[in-house]
């Protein structure tokens, strides 16, 4: 009585993959043990696929998150450039009190216009 060699277990992955010899092909269908282990494999790669499906689904709820983010960067952004105009408006204001002149000079005007001298 001569004992029969069953597949490695990486050569039934490959086996179910459709890379291996067709004696392994040979075997498989008439060994329930490797049968057997064939089912194992295969319930291993389902739940690898289901768990990978679940790592790369985004979250139901990333369009409403990014969304709010975008509009609260734009509320922010233009809260910035408000503050900026006034800040803009309050400094011009301070030049004038303190050089009522410096708004009349006319090399200013030059360099506003850029054909300063």
């Amino acid at each position: 009585m001569t004992k029969e060699r069953h597949p490695s277990r990486r050569r039934l992955q490959q086996w179910l993959v459709g890379e291996s010899p067709r004696r392994v092909d040979r075997h498989v269908e008439g060994c329930e043990h490797c049968e057997a282990l064939l089912e194992e494999l295969s319930a291993l790669d389902l739940s690898l696929v289901a768990d990978l499906h679940d790592a790369v689904t985004p979250p139901s709820d990333l369009a409403n998150r990014t969304t709010d983010g975008v509009g609260e960067r734009l509320r922010d952004e233009a809260a910035l450039a408000t503050f900026l105009d006034l800040f803009t408006v309050g400094w011009a204001t301070a030049r004038a009190i303190v050089d009522p002149e410096a708004q009349l000079r006319p090399a200013d005007a030059d360099d506003i216009t850029g054909e300063g001298t």
